[in-house]
């Protein structure tokens, strides 16, 4: 595979093109700012995420043309955040999409009916899951800047699609691993977003590292509860594309999500952490994705109920973490 499209301009977005362009893949890119696309073209950096990444302008187009940038290659990544999926998705001809693989990269929940966003692309646009792919682990755009040891992991039911896809992302700071649970790796990918809000929102308060301990083994056994309830789970809870990226969103200073609960925490408003924060925290949207789909399936998630009751019914942060106390386990 030696050409890709990719939609989004974002921070992921970027780490994502230095990979291709690095192996050599030429890159269509879209993005919606006509001041990132001349920039890019002319020299190479979006100047408003990871200005300090050089990229290849030998195998990296941009452009603010969608339509053009779909019809330039077989194969379209999709990094854009979830609420602004259905919008993309409804300026987009179906015919344009007709024979074509799409790797997404979306870590919430899309539209209305809380969809997945594999489950969403085959209802607007009938493609297969065979066609589609997606992109998970603890891999912060931060650390692939900068050339950090990182593993990644590409799901497709569609080992053929897989195999396509490696050499596009395998490099001497970044390992594949390939797996088939594309459905349980996106709701992992989406649930992870949450944990990592929530447990911003208890340092914001000042819980040490012995509640955070308890906190996030608590948020394993919920995703667990989740996944069953959802299907039969496989026996990978452990591996990095389940696990791992929990854990890095649920620790680490680069999470977003992880920033904005912070935020909350210490007392900002959902709206002013949101004005706070140059990017978006998928995991505003992921909660309430994941509060309905755990309604729907009459599931008891405490970290979930949490983090809606805070962001959606506006209650106290530090009175609904007093009853998240008695419910860890």
């Amino acid at each position: 595979m030696t050409e890709i499209s990719v939609i989004g301009g974002g921070s992921w977005a970027t780490a994502l093109v230095k990979i291709l362009t690095e192996n050599k893949v030429h890159v269509t890119w879209y993005l919606r700012r006509l001041v990132q696309v001349e920039a890019i073209n002319d020299t190479g950096r979006n100047p408003d995420y990871l200005n300090f990444v050089k990229l290849d302008t030998h195998y990296v187009t941009a452009s603010d043309d969608l339509p053009h940038v779909i019809q330039q290659s077989s194969t379209l990544l999709f990094v854009i955040p979830s609420a602004h999926f259905p919008t993309l998705c409804a300026g987009i001809d179906i015919d344009l999409m007709a024979g074509k693989n799409v790797l997404t990269s979306i870590k919430g929940t899309v539209g209305e009916n809380n969809m997945l966003p594999s489950a969403y692309l085959a209802d607007v646009f009938h493609i297969e899951e065979r066609q589609q792919a997606i992109l998970a682990g603890p891999c912060h755009a931060e650390e692939i800047a900068m050339d950090k040891k990182t593993y990644m992991t590409i799901c497709s039911p569609n080992q053929d699609l897989l195999q396509k896809l490696k050499p596009c992302f395998s490099s001497r700071y970044l390992a594949i691993n390939l797996f088939e649970d594309l459905r349980g790796v996106e709701y992992a990918a989406i649930y992870k977003n949450v944990v990592g809000l929530v447990c911003g929102m208890a340092k914001g308060q000042q819980y040490g590292d012995n509640f955070m301990a308890v906190l996030v083994s608590n948020a394993i056994y919920e995703l667990e509860l989740l996944l069953k309830a959802l299907y039969v789970a496989g026996n990978r809870m452990a591996c990095s594309s389940y696990l791992g990226d929990l854990l890095v969103t649920a620790y680490s200073a680069h999470s977003r999500n992880r920033t904005f609960g912070e935020l909350i925490g210490r007392g900002y408003s959902v709206e002013q952490s949101q004005n706070a924060m140059s990017m978006v925290a998928e995991g505003y949207a992921a909660t309430k994705g994941l509060y309905q789909t755990a309604k729907e399936l009459r599931l008891n998630l405490p970290i979930i109920n949490t983090a809606y009751r805070v962001l959606y019914n506006h209650m106290p942060v530090t009175s609904e973490f007093k009853l998240l106390e008695r419910n860890m386990i």
